[in-house]
């Protein structure tokens, strides 16, 4: 069963805001068995709009509309389905005594603007938006399934799920099976050598790889499609379990886990606490920590020694290292661990170090060469070295995985 989705919308286009509209729905929909052949974005241009999903309602039977319904004059989807599904905007009671409520409750006004919320199109049924102003509209024509919500994210996520409940009970949709293994220390050309041959044994009609790398860390989604569930589960089983084999002392996560959840899970299990030492990223070890709940009852706190100074008196790096092999090296990220595991008394520790660029520091060290350090309290400790030549914010990301995975080396003791 196929689905289009439309995000409507001036500021999408232009990259004002981001569309995560359709990453949620899609995600939503593949799950339950929909599967989405195409998205698009398009203005706030009545034409642009009529013209899309009339060419839409020709490819599927399910469109899935966002955006411009909102009570200002540029919100003009309401008109463009009136136009395409006849009847006329005419005030709904019901959604007019919600929307009156809505704004009496927060004691503002119910004003001509806040009421035309409430006007829909007669050829349309409403559906009813619990979290904001403006509801959502289903309409069907020549079989075809057309669904308009509002663009906003929350509330669009809040309807989404009564669309689903009502799409579900009108179609049977496919058997769409998608299971992730996380992958890290490998690059994705060297994992694809090693997964050639598992590649080649897959049924294409029905199974699919795809390599999602990010940062440093390659997501492996395994897909299948159609036949009976419980056939396909046990096919996935298998697969998986042969993925596996294959992947081995790479894998480290499964399904939406991140090296962040990853390192979170196996320090809550060892009842092991972690401290950071960062200087290249900035914080983001820590921010990526403190993203997992629970994190409190493992993640003690680090400190961003950015500058050598703050390496040296809060850190306890001494000078002579800084001077001698420079903040960017393996002294240094040594140095960095073992002060941060006496100045947060914790088991585990990260310390990173590197030159982000694009601009040199005026010294022998190549623009994009990172150190890293992770250390127990016994004094054991691994470190890394690479050098990375991207954006700055792509490098944040890089090895701040790298500096995850090498901590799970050593917990581990690989």
């Amino acid at each position: 069963m196929k689905v289009e989705i439309i995000n409507i919308g001036d500021e999408l286009l232009i990259g004002q805001v981001v569309n995560t509209n359709c990453s949620y729905m899609s995600k939503l929909l593949n799950r339950n068995g929909f599967l989405v052949s195409r998205v698009s974005v398009v203005a706030d241009d009545k034409q642009a709009i009529k013209d899309i999903l009339s060419e839409a309602m020709q490819r599927v039977d399910i469109v899935l509309l966002t955006g411009g319904l909102g009570p200002t004059k540029d919100d003009i989807t309401k008109v463009c389905l009136t136009e395409i599904f006849g009847g006329e905007l005419k005030e709904n009671a019901a959604i007019s005594r919600h929307v009156e409520h809505f704004f009496a409750s927060r004691n503002l006004p119910y004003t001509s603007t806040n009421r035309s919320q409430a006007f829909i199109p007669t050829s349309c049924t409403p559906i009813f938006n619990s979290v904001g102003t403006a509801p959502g509209m289903l309409f069907e024509k020549d079989s075809k399934t057309v669904i308009s919500m509002p663009g906003v994210p929350f509330e669009m996520q809040n309807m989404m799920n009564d669309v689903l409940d009502l799409l579900l009970k009108r179609y049977n949709p496919q058997t769409i099976i998608d299971k992730n293994l996380v992958v890290a220390g490998i690059s994705e050309s060297f994992l694809s050598d090693k997964l050639e041959g598992f590649e080649k044994g897959l049924n294409k009609e029905r199974v699919s790889l795809a390599y999602l790398p990010n940062g440093g860390m390659i997501r492996l989604r395994l897909s299948l499609h159609g036949g009976e569930r419980k056939d396909g589960e046990r096919i996935m089983n298998k697969l998986i379990e042969e993925l596996k084999a294959i992947v081995g002392e790479y894998l480290v996560g499964e399904d939406d886990d991140n090296l962040s959840t990853i390192i979170n899970k196996v320090l809550l299990q060892e009842k092991s606490t972690l401290a950071v030492a960062e200087s290249c990223t900035g914080g983001n070890l820590a921010h990526q920590i403190t993203l997992v709940s629970g994190a409190s009852n493992c993640f003690k706190g680090g400190v961003v020694a950015y500058n050598n100074d703050i390496k040296h008196s809060v850190l306890g790096v001494e000078e002579e290292t800084l001077n001698r092999y420079h903040a960017v090296s393996k002294q240094t990220v040594i140095a960095m661990a073992k002060g941060i595991l006496q100045l947060m008394n914790s088991d585990y520790a990260i310390a990173t170090s590197g030159l982000a660029g694009p601009n040199s520091d005026g010294t022998n060290v190549p623009v994009g060469t990172i150190w890293l350090c992770a250390m127990n309290k016994k004094g054991e400790y691994k470190t890394h070295t690479t050098c990375y030549h991207t954006t700055r914010e792509n490098f944040v990301d890089r090895v701040t995985n790298d500096a995850f995975f090498l901590l799970l080396n050593l917990i581990k003791g690989k």
